[in-house]
């Protein structure tokens, strides 16, 4: 039999991940009591370790918030790579660039999945109103606001946050349903050793039905991104030796001869849960809504989650109250705007760089070289991607 332990808190976050983890922090600061479930928080983290698979392009405006939750140190402590420029292109010989590649400032940084969780991982434990439980979620029912965890754990809360991801449990056990579409295709993720270092310069390539994406990354290290459908890139990961082969015949002339060290590959799905507040329960991050990575927005927009809900209940306590209620309806308002609005951009911008069909691609091309002569414009466009601007 197991032990039943009972546990009372003011917010449940489940997954501890880089959103709910800093949500974490955000709500301790303010005075607030927190339990997170996470089957495997990263405790250890070794310099000398291989490049985590998943590496998230922080923008500007996140890093300010990790700075205000005090992590930015513990991650500059770690591993990371500022990168100066953004580049798009259709076409080898024709690139919009954003940013300055010289310049001193740069418009954000490659860090590591395991970096951020494992820094934050490091400054929950800092407080003592955060109770970190390495296990799962097992039963959550949200009319007597209390959760069970595979352990044993009997967890009674006033919120509980949806923060485990796109199969998010806490979504599918508070009813709450999702619309979105299958791309039908695949992100393949690599981590290759160059023969020179990389400029700080990340870029993505839209040829044929491809997309070829690099992100820079220290010590002569880069990662290769392929986007394609996923028979083709089933077709890629057949063997080792034919994977590199696709990928050099991509990226040789870009970043010189590497050798790849690592890869995998995961579905593209674009979703949005029907509701983001239902209470007690509150989803943000990919449990909330996922787009297509394209233009790796994917953890900054769940940081911005954060920032919205933090900024929404600072003055609030989480027990049920009318100014609650107000706090977090004006929360899904803003958030679900600016999410949508990406997600909506990414499909655009995806049609519009694959479409064949005239006017398009002279149209396409035109725009890209009058934004490319047009310094003003880059400038506001640099802005918003680097997150020092937002609608």
């Amino acid at each position: 039999m197991r032990d039943m332990t009972d546990i009372t808190t003011s917010a449940l976050i489940v997954g501890g991940g880089m959103v709910g983890a800093s949500l974490a922090i955000g709500l301790a600061r303010q005075g607030k009591q927190v339990v997170v479930l996470d089957p495997k928080f990263i405790h250890q983290w070794d310099k000398n370790s291989e490049y985590d698979l998943r590496i998230s392009a922080v923008t500007h405006d996140n890093i300010e918030l990790l700075e205000q939750l005090g992590v930015w140190s513990r991650i500059q402590d770690c591993r990371l790579y500022p990168f100066h420029q953004l580049a798009v292109s259709d076409s080898p010989e024709h690139w919009l660039e954003l940013g300055d590649a010289n310049g001193s400032k740069p418009l954000g940084y490659m860090i590591e999945n395991k970096v951020m969780q494992h820094a934050l991982f490091l400054e929950m434990t800092a407080y003592d109103s955060i109770q970190c439980l390495e296990t799962s979620l097992e039963h959550l029912c949200p009319g007597s606001q209390q959760a069970t965890t595979v352990d044993g754990h009997i967890i009674r809360f006033d919120l509980v946050f949806g923060c485990d991801g796109a199969h998010s449990q806490v979504r599918s056990q508070s009813g709450i349903g999702v619309a979105g579409r299958d791309y039908g295709q695949r992100c393949l993720l690599s981590i290759v050793e160059t023969e020179q270092q990389v400029p700080a310069r990340t870029w993505e390539l839209f040829k044929d039905r491809e997309i070829h994406a690099l992100l820079p990354l220290a010590n002569k290290y880069a990662c290769c991104i392929l986007y394609g459908s996923s028979d083709q890139v089933a077709a890629w990961q057949a063997s080792k030796e034919s994977m590199a082969g696709e990928l050099k015949e991509r990226f040789t002339p870009y970043i010189g001869a590497f050798k790849v060290q690592n890869y995998a590959s995961f579905p593209l799905i674009r979703q949005s849960a029907l509701r983001y507040v239902q209470c007690p329960t509150v989803l943000l991050g990919d449990a909330a809504h996922s787009i297509h990575p394209m233009a790796g927005q994917g953890v900054n927009l769940g940081f911005r989650d954060v920032k919205a809900l933090l900024e929404a209940v600072q003055s609030q306590a989480l027990t049920p109250t009318t100014e609650r209620a107000a706090a977090l309806t004006r929360f899904q308002r803003m958030r679900r705007i600016d999410n949508e609005t990406m997600a909506h951009a990414m499909d655009v911008i995806g049609w519009g760089f694959h479409a064949e069909k005239q006017p398009v691609p002279v149209l396409r091309r035109a725009l890209l070289k009058g934004l490319q002569a047009f310094a003003p414009g880059r400038s506001i466009m640099t802005a918003y991607a680097s997150g020092v601007w937002k609608l």
